[in-house]
Protein backbone atom coordinates (compact mmCIF):
# COMPACT_ATOMS: atom_id res chain seq x y z
CA UNK A 1 0.00 0.00 0.00
CA UNK A 2 1.32 3.71 -0.49
CA UNK A 3 1.69 5.47 2.08
CA UNK A 4 1.98 9.41 0.60
CA UNK A 5 0.78 12.43 1.20
CA UNK A 6 -2.83 13.74 -1.07
CA UNK A 7 -2.25 16.17 -3.42
CA UNK A 8 -0.11 19.29 -2.20
CA UNK A 9 1.86 19.94 -4.97
CA UNK A 10 2.88 18.16 -7.97
CA UNK A 11 5.02 14.83 -8.29
CA UNK A 12 8.66 16.13 -9.42
CA UNK A 13 11.98 15.21 -9.02
CA UNK A 14 14.77 16.79 -7.88
CA UNK A 15 18.06 15.50 -7.86
CA UNK A 16 20.99 16.69 -5.97
CA UNK A 17 24.47 15.21 -6.15
CA UNK A 18 27.28 15.83 -4.05
CA UNK A 19 30.45 14.50 -5.46
CA UNK A 20 33.02 12.66 -4.43
CA UNK A 21 33.43 4.79 -0.13
CA UNK A 22 34.64 0.65 -0.45
CA UNK A 23 35.52 -1.89 2.00
CA UNK A 24 34.62 -2.87 5.25
CA UNK A 25 33.77 -6.04 7.26
CA UNK A 26 31.34 -8.60 6.23
CA UNK A 27 27.53 -7.86 7.33
CA UNK A 28 25.53 -9.94 9.45
CA UNK A 29 22.65 -11.31 7.31
CA UNK A 30 19.78 -9.29 7.47
CA UNK A 31 18.06 -9.68 10.08
CA UNK A 32 19.71 -12.49 12.14
CA UNK A 33 20.18 -10.89 15.80
CA UNK A 34 17.87 -8.25 17.32
CA UNK A 35 19.92 -5.57 18.59
CA UNK A 36 19.42 -6.59 22.09
CA UNK A 37 21.06 -9.70 21.28
CA UNK A 38 24.12 -7.83 18.64
CA UNK A 39 27.40 -7.51 19.53
CA UNK A 40 28.61 -3.58 20.82
CA UNK A 41 28.93 -1.31 18.18
CA UNK A 42 32.79 -1.51 16.49
CA UNK A 43 33.80 2.09 16.85
CA UNK A 44 37.43 2.04 14.82
CA UNK A 45 39.60 5.37 15.49
CA UNK A 46 39.32 6.21 11.85
CA UNK A 47 35.98 5.33 10.18
CA UNK A 48 36.99 3.34 6.65
CA UNK A 49 36.01 6.50 3.86
CA UNK A 50 34.28 5.16 0.37
CA UNK A 51 35.40 5.24 -2.96
CA UNK A 52 33.33 7.53 -5.04
CA UNK A 53 29.64 4.82 -4.86
CA UNK A 54 26.60 6.24 -6.20
CA UNK A 55 23.46 6.27 -4.03
CA UNK A 56 20.27 7.62 -4.12
CA UNK A 57 18.25 8.30 -1.32
CA UNK A 58 14.02 7.98 -1.78
CA UNK A 59 12.32 10.58 0.57
CA UNK A 60 9.48 9.72 2.22
CA UNK A 61 7.63 13.12 0.67
CA UNK A 62 8.79 16.82 -0.65
CA UNK A 63 11.81 17.86 1.09
CA UNK A 64 10.94 19.58 3.90
CA UNK A 65 12.40 19.82 7.53
CA UNK A 66 11.08 16.18 8.53
CA UNK A 67 14.32 15.06 6.34
CA UNK A 68 16.41 17.67 7.30
CA UNK A 69 19.70 15.31 8.91
CA UNK A 70 19.13 14.02 5.37
CA UNK A 71 19.23 17.60 3.59
CA UNK A 72 22.23 19.50 5.66
CA UNK A 73 24.91 16.11 5.16
CA UNK A 74 24.28 16.77 1.06
CA UNK A 75 24.28 20.11 1.22
CA UNK A 76 26.65 20.80 3.54
CA UNK A 77 29.33 17.63 1.95
CA UNK A 78 28.90 15.33 4.61
CA UNK A 79 28.32 12.82 2.20
CA UNK A 80 31.05 13.85 0.34
CA UNK A 81 33.51 13.59 3.07
CA UNK A 82 32.43 10.01 3.57
CA UNK A 83 33.34 8.94 -0.27
CA UNK A 84 29.92 9.08 -1.41
CA UNK A 85 27.89 10.68 -4.03
CA UNK A 86 24.12 10.56 -2.25
CA UNK A 87 21.00 11.59 -4.82
CA UNK A 88 18.26 13.07 -2.84
CA UNK A 89 14.97 11.93 -4.24
CA UNK A 90 11.77 13.56 -3.46
CA UNK A 91 8.61 11.61 -3.00
CA UNK A 92 5.29 12.47 -4.05
CA UNK A 93 1.07 11.55 -4.21
CA UNK A 94 2.48 9.14 -6.75
CA UNK A 95 5.77 8.12 -5.61
CA UNK A 96 5.84 4.97 -2.78
CA UNK A 97 8.71 4.82 -1.53
CA UNK A 98 8.93 1.40 -0.36
CA UNK A 99 7.95 0.18 -3.96
CA UNK A 100 10.77 2.30 -4.89
CA UNK A 101 13.35 0.62 -2.43
CA UNK A 102 11.89 -2.56 -2.34
CA UNK A 103 12.45 -2.52 -6.11
CA UNK A 104 15.88 -1.07 -6.39
CA UNK A 105 14.83 1.77 -8.22
CA UNK A 106 16.04 3.68 -4.66
CA UNK A 107 18.87 2.49 -3.00
CA UNK A 108 17.35 3.69 0.46
CA UNK A 109 14.82 5.48 1.59
CA UNK A 110 12.45 6.36 4.38
CA UNK A 111 9.36 4.50 5.19
CA UNK A 112 6.84 3.95 7.67
CA UNK A 113 7.55 0.57 9.33
CA UNK A 114 4.29 -0.25 8.72
CA UNK A 115 4.38 -0.52 5.55
CA UNK A 116 7.71 -2.11 5.29
CA UNK A 117 6.06 -4.91 7.31
CA UNK A 118 3.57 -5.44 4.86
CA UNK A 119 6.16 -5.68 1.95
CA UNK A 120 8.07 -8.32 3.93
CA UNK A 121 5.38 -10.06 4.05
CA UNK A 122 4.55 -10.02 0.26
CA UNK A 123 8.16 -11.55 -0.21
CA UNK A 124 9.68 -7.71 -1.06
CA UNK A 125 13.36 -8.12 0.91
CA UNK A 126 13.07 -5.09 1.77
CA UNK A 127 14.59 -4.09 5.87
CA UNK A 128 15.46 -1.34 8.57
CA UNK A 129 18.65 -0.40 8.90
CA UNK A 130 18.02 2.57 10.96
CA UNK A 131 15.24 4.28 12.88
CA UNK A 132 14.57 7.38 11.73
CA UNK A 133 12.01 8.85 14.80
CA UNK A 134 11.51 7.55 17.75
CA UNK A 135 8.36 8.44 18.23
CA UNK A 136 5.38 8.74 15.74
CA UNK A 137 5.28 11.94 13.74
CA UNK A 138 1.52 11.68 13.30
CA UNK A 139 -1.60 12.98 15.02
CA UNK A 140 -4.96 13.05 14.63
CA UNK A 141 -6.47 16.38 15.50
CA UNK A 142 -10.60 17.98 16.81
CA UNK A 143 -11.54 21.24 17.73
CA UNK A 144 -11.22 21.21 21.98
CA UNK A 145 -15.02 22.40 21.68
CA UNK A 146 -15.81 19.23 19.51
CA UNK A 147 -17.08 17.38 22.11
CA UNK A 148 -14.25 14.40 20.88
CA UNK A 149 -12.45 13.81 23.78
CA UNK A 150 -11.96 10.24 23.67
CA UNK A 151 -11.54 7.22 21.17
CA UNK A 152 -15.09 6.56 21.90
CA UNK A 153 -16.10 9.74 20.52
CA UNK A 154 -15.12 8.89 17.15
CA UNK A 155 -17.65 6.44 16.71
CA UNK A 156 -20.01 7.97 13.47
CA UNK A 157 -17.63 10.80 12.90
CA UNK A 158 -15.66 12.22 9.74
CA UNK A 159 -12.30 11.63 9.97
CA UNK A 160 -10.03 12.88 7.45
CA UNK A 161 -6.94 10.82 6.22
CA UNK A 162 -4.14 12.19 4.38
CA UNK A 163 -2.73 8.66 3.55
CA UNK A 164 -3.74 6.74 0.18
CA UNK A 165 -4.36 2.88 1.88
CA UNK A 166 -4.99 1.93 4.94
CA UNK A 167 -4.02 3.67 8.03
CA UNK A 168 -2.68 1.17 10.38
CA UNK A 169 -2.41 3.87 13.42
CA UNK A 170 -5.98 4.68 12.67
CA UNK A 171 -7.46 1.07 12.92
CA UNK A 172 -4.99 0.43 15.81
CA UNK A 173 -6.36 3.64 17.61
CA UNK A 174 -9.88 2.23 16.66
CA UNK A 175 -9.84 -0.74 18.04
CA UNK A 176 -8.25 0.60 21.74
CA UNK A 177 -12.02 1.59 22.19
CA UNK A 178 -13.93 -1.29 20.45
CA UNK A 179 -14.42 -0.19 17.12
CA UNK A 180 -13.47 -0.51 13.30
CA UNK A 181 -13.39 1.40 10.26
CA UNK A 182 -17.10 0.88 9.23
CA UNK A 183 -17.96 3.21 12.57
CA UNK A 184 -16.12 5.75 11.13
CA UNK A 185 -16.67 8.09 7.92
CA UNK A 186 -13.20 8.55 6.72
CA UNK A 187 -12.65 11.39 3.79
CA UNK A 188 -9.46 11.62 1.71
CA UNK A 189 -8.48 15.46 2.72
CA UNK A 190 -5.58 17.46 1.32
CA UNK A 191 -2.47 17.39 3.10
CA UNK A 192 -2.92 20.89 4.74
CA UNK A 193 -6.05 22.69 6.86
CA UNK A 194 -8.22 23.46 4.45
CA UNK A 195 -10.70 20.74 5.11
CA UNK A 196 -10.70 21.14 8.58
CA UNK A 197 -10.84 25.10 8.84
CA UNK A 198 -13.94 24.51 6.23
CA UNK A 199 -16.02 21.89 8.94
CA UNK A 200 -15.72 19.16 6.14
CA UNK A 201 -14.04 16.84 8.75
CA UNK A 202 -14.55 16.19 12.18
CA UNK A 203 -11.33 15.21 13.18
CA UNK A 204 -8.37 15.60 10.73
CA UNK A 205 -4.80 14.05 10.06
CA UNK A 206 -1.67 16.34 11.21
CA UNK A 207 1.96 16.01 11.32
CA UNK A 208 4.41 17.19 13.69
CA UNK A 209 6.46 18.76 11.27
CA UNK A 210 3.62 20.61 9.16
CA UNK A 211 -0.15 21.12 11.29
CA UNK A 212 1.30 23.08 14.39
CA UNK A 213 3.36 25.40 12.64
CA UNK A 214 0.40 25.98 9.76
CA UNK A 215 -2.43 26.45 12.31
CA UNK A 216 -0.15 28.61 14.47
CA UNK A 217 1.20 31.10 11.78
CA UNK A 218 -2.33 30.70 9.03
CA UNK A 219 -5.29 30.94 11.45
CA UNK A 220 -6.13 32.60 14.64
CA UNK A 221 -6.37 28.82 16.14
CA UNK A 222 -3.43 27.94 18.53
CA UNK A 223 -1.42 25.18 18.48
CA UNK A 224 -1.96 22.67 20.79
CA UNK A 225 -4.38 24.79 23.12
CA UNK A 226 -7.35 25.01 20.75
CA UNK A 227 -7.20 21.21 19.76
CA UNK A 228 -7.81 17.78 20.89
CA UNK A 229 -5.15 15.62 20.02
CA UNK A 230 -5.30 12.54 19.57
CA UNK A 231 -1.29 10.85 19.27
CA UNK A 232 -1.17 6.82 18.47
CA UNK A 233 1.21 6.29 20.96
CA UNK A 234 -1.41 7.49 24.00
CA UNK A 235 -4.22 5.48 22.19
CA UNK A 236 -2.99 2.02 22.15
CA UNK A 237 -1.04 2.41 19.01
CA UNK A 238 2.87 2.86 19.80
CA UNK A 239 3.68 2.15 16.16
CA UNK A 240 6.99 2.84 15.38
CA UNK A 241 7.56 5.52 12.66
CA UNK A 242 9.80 5.95 9.82
CA UNK A 243 13.09 3.94 9.36
CA UNK A 244 15.71 4.24 6.81
CA UNK A 245 14.98 1.02 4.55
CA UNK A 246 17.14 -0.95 2.17
CA UNK A 247 17.37 -4.77 0.65
CA UNK A 248 19.09 -7.46 1.33
CA UNK A 249 21.07 -7.20 -1.89
CA UNK A 250 22.59 -3.68 -1.04
CA UNK A 251 23.61 -4.88 2.31
CA UNK A 252 24.96 -7.88 1.20
CA UNK A 253 26.91 -6.10 -2.21
CA UNK A 254 28.11 -3.10 -0.69
CA UNK A 255 28.00 -2.42 3.46
CA UNK A 256 30.89 0.08 3.52
CA UNK A 257 28.84 2.64 1.75
CA UNK A 258 25.73 1.87 3.97
CA UNK A 259 27.94 2.59 6.85
CA UNK A 260 28.99 5.82 5.05
CA UNK A 261 25.88 6.99 4.60
CA UNK A 262 24.72 6.68 8.00
CA UNK A 263 27.70 8.09 9.47
CA UNK A 264 27.33 11.20 7.36
CA UNK A 265 23.19 11.53 7.89
CA UNK A 266 23.96 11.18 11.98
CA UNK A 267 26.46 13.91 11.54
CA UNK A 268 23.76 15.84 9.51
CA UNK A 269 21.39 15.62 12.29
CA UNK A 270 23.98 16.50 15.29
CA UNK A 271 24.37 19.52 13.12
CA UNK A 272 20.33 20.12 13.27
CA UNK A 273 20.36 20.05 16.83
CA UNK A 274 23.39 22.60 17.35
CA UNK A 275 22.08 25.10 14.87
CA UNK A 276 18.48 24.90 13.82
CA UNK A 277 18.10 28.46 11.94
CA UNK A 278 21.76 27.00 9.81
CA UNK A 279 19.78 23.68 8.99
CA UNK A 280 16.37 25.27 8.07
CA UNK A 281 18.50 27.36 5.56
CA UNK A 282 19.98 24.36 4.23
CA UNK A 283 16.59 22.94 3.92
CA UNK A 284 15.34 25.64 2.16
CA UNK A 285 17.87 24.71 -0.93
CA UNK A 286 15.73 21.84 -1.48
CA UNK A 287 12.30 23.00 -1.43
CA UNK A 288 10.64 23.84 -4.56
CA UNK A 289 10.41 27.93 -5.07
CA UNK A 290 6.70 28.65 -3.42
CA UNK A 291 5.93 24.71 -2.35
CA UNK A 292 6.42 25.48 1.79
CA UNK A 293 7.47 29.20 3.03
CA UNK A 294 10.28 29.16 5.34
CA UNK A 295 8.25 30.86 8.00
CA UNK A 296 6.41 28.04 8.19
CA UNK A 297 9.71 25.47 8.42
CA UNK A 298 11.74 27.75 11.12
CA UNK A 299 9.29 26.07 14.10
CA UNK A 300 8.15 23.31 12.35
CA UNK A 301 12.24 22.26 12.50
CA UNK A 302 11.23 22.88 16.39
CA UNK A 303 8.84 20.18 16.60
CA UNK A 304 10.84 17.10 14.38
CA UNK A 305 13.47 17.83 16.63
CA UNK A 306 11.55 15.58 20.07
CA UNK A 307 10.91 12.75 17.95
CA UNK A 308 14.38 12.18 16.32
CA UNK A 309 16.23 12.10 19.94
CA UNK A 310 16.77 14.48 23.08
CA UNK A 311 20.03 16.09 21.82
CA UNK A 312 22.89 15.64 19.41
CA UNK A 313 24.68 13.07 21.78
CA UNK A 314 22.02 10.72 21.68
CA UNK A 315 22.07 7.85 19.87
CA UNK A 316 20.17 9.24 16.37
CA UNK A 317 18.92 6.78 14.05
CA UNK A 318 19.59 3.72 16.22
CA UNK A 319 16.72 0.53 15.48
CA UNK A 320 14.63 0.54 19.10
CA UNK A 321 13.55 -3.69 18.31
CA UNK A 322 11.25 -3.44 21.39
CA UNK A 323 9.41 -1.04 19.52
CA UNK A 324 9.56 -2.68 16.42
CA UNK A 325 8.49 -6.08 18.41
CA UNK A 326 5.43 -4.03 19.88
CA UNK A 327 4.68 -3.05 16.52
CA UNK A 328 4.38 -6.16 15.19
CA UNK A 329 2.07 -8.07 17.81
CA UNK A 330 -0.12 -4.65 17.47
CA UNK A 331 -0.66 -4.81 13.79
CA UNK A 332 -1.19 -8.38 14.07
CA UNK A 333 -3.45 -8.15 16.67
CA UNK A 334 -5.85 -5.64 14.48
CA UNK A 335 -5.19 -7.74 11.33
CA UNK A 336 -3.33 -5.16 9.57
CA UNK A 337 -0.77 -8.19 8.71
CA UNK A 338 -1.06 -11.69 8.73
CA UNK A 339 0.57 -13.33 12.11
CA UNK A 340 3.64 -15.12 11.96
CA UNK A 341 6.01 -12.66 10.60
CA UNK A 342 9.58 -13.36 11.91
CA UNK A 343 10.73 -9.83 13.23
CA UNK A 344 14.18 -11.27 12.57
CA UNK A 345 13.97 -10.45 8.85
CA UNK A 346 12.60 -7.03 9.37
CA UNK A 347 15.47 -5.05 10.54
CA UNK A 348 19.76 -5.57 10.79
CA UNK A 349 21.38 -3.66 13.27
CA UNK A 350 24.63 -4.88 11.48
CA UNK A 351 25.55 -1.72 9.74
CA UNK A 352 24.80 1.01 12.48
CA UNK A 353 26.90 -1.41 14.73
CA UNK A 354 30.07 -1.27 12.69
CA UNK A 355 30.04 2.03 10.94
CA UNK A 356 32.70 3.17 13.83
CA UNK A 357 33.12 6.75 14.34
CA UNK A 358 31.19 9.98 13.40
CA UNK A 359 32.95 12.60 12.12
CA UNK A 360 33.45 15.71 14.30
Amino acid sequence: MVRSWAAIVPAFVVIFVVAACGGGATPTPAGSAPASEAPEPSAPAVAEKCDGQELSFQLSFIPNVQHAGFLVAANRGFYEDEGLQVDMVPAGPNVDPVSAVGDGTASLGQVDYGQLLRARAAGVPIVSIAQTYKDTFLNWYASADSGIETMADWEGKRVGRTQVGDDPEIIAMLASAGLTLDDITTIQQDFGIDEFVAGEVDLATGVVFFHPAAFNGQTDMSWPDDFNIFIPEEQGANIASQTVATTEEMIAEDPAALRCFLRASIRGWQAVFEDTEAAVDDVMEFIPEGAIPREHQSPAMLDVLPIIGDDPDDDLLRIDPAQYAETIAILEEVEFIDPGLNIEDTYDTSIYDTMGEIAP
